[in-house]
């Protein structure tokens, strides 16, 4: 058994929203008019969003409890608590305070604000599971849907209900959180030896075997199976919802196909590929809800045991005869 000698690792908040604000890039131009207009219209996308992704999913899951339309700076801040509230519940030791720590502290804040930055800089909304708060970045989609020609209605209600979908998806299954926490807690506390990192690599393992145990590289791998599923669904169910209610949905998958390349470190980290996750989870979905239905497909959300494994995510019939009994 390994010693859990595991620290939390200190993080300057502050200094990593200072860090993330010129990274993020300039705002899109608006006047005070359209600003208004449209967080207006973005909050009446995610309320009409909700219903009908609980509708179109089948899950008796509720819409989040609150919706934020925000700035990049304004999520920063929310995705840094999001973070260290995660942080906070893995079962690692605090640190002792002292200059090492405060030095530490700052090197990991300027680290998450590169990342608040870049990411801060694309992403159009994002659903936190612990608070049920739905944040919705307000001059990311105003600026992806002014240099894409996108149909300003259909666009955000497209938007709103995937990330609805995530509130829908996480309050119907109440484990979900849990187990996700508890497979993080896996990887987290994980111990492997620096030979065994070496010789994983010289034989082709890839660098996330190599560089866990067996039983934290299957850890990951179940976590990235469920964000697979989570993605993939919310994808599936907006587009559901948009065949009824938004009447240029195929413009917007089209736009939104992920078929480019892995960057190399997607590529070496599978968790971290989010363009495979929406792709991939999309085709599981849709193969499934083709075969089962969406009542089907739902199924995958009440136990557990019923979420698909990644072999299963890339063979959707085997997952079907695991958990339906047929294919």
């Amino acid at each position: 058994m390994w010693l859990l000698m595991h620290t939390l690792p200190p993080i300057d908040w502050s200094l990593a929203r200072r860090v993330a604000r010129p990274i993020a890039g300039p705002l899109p131009e608006v006047t005070r008019r359209e600003a208004l207009s449209l967080v207006s219209s973005l909050r009446l996308a995610a309320r009409r969003a909700g219903p009908l992704a609980a509708q179109a999913s089948e899950l008796n899951g509720s819409p989040a409890g609150k919706v934020i339309v925000c700035d990049r700076d304004t999520w920063a801040g929310g995705a840094g608590a999001m973070v260290g509230g995660l942080l906070g519940e893995l079962s690692l030791l605090e640190s002792d305070a002292g200059v090492v720590r405060t030095l530490r502290a700052a090197g990991h804040g300027i680290l998450a604000g590169l990342a608040f930055g870049v990411v801060g800089r694309h992403l159009l909304g994002q659903y936190d599971p612990a608070t049920s708060q739905l944040f919705l970045l307000a001059p990311n989609i105003l600026q992806l849907q002014r240099a894409r020609g996108f149909v300003a209605e259909d666009f955000q209600l497209w938007v709103a209900t995937h990330e609805q979908t995530h509130a829908v998806q996480f309050s119907a299954a109440p484990w979900l959180r849990a187990h996700l926490q508890e497979r993080f807690d896996i990887v987290a506390l994980d111990e492997v030896d620096a030979s065994d990192v070496v010789r994983g690599l010289v034989g082709g393992r890839g660098l996330s075997s190599s560089m866990a145990s067996p039983e934290a590289h299957e850890a990951l791998s179940e976590v990235t199976s469920t964000m697979t599923l989570l993605e993939g669904h919310a994808d599936y169910v907006s587009d559901v919802v948009g065949a009824t209610h938004i009447p240029s949905v195929r413009t917007l998958r089209a736009a939104f196909a992920r078929t480019g390349t892995a960057s190399t470190m997607a590529r070496l980290l599978p968790a971290l590929d989010k363009g495979a996750q929406y792709r991939d989870g999309l085709r599981f979905c849709r193969r499934v809800a083709a075969r089962a239905g969406a009542d089907g497909l739902a199924a995958a959300f009440d136990a557990p045991e019923n979420l698909p494994r990644m072999g299963e995510i890339a063979e959707p019939h085997t997952w079907l005869r695991r958990v339906h009994g047929t294919s």
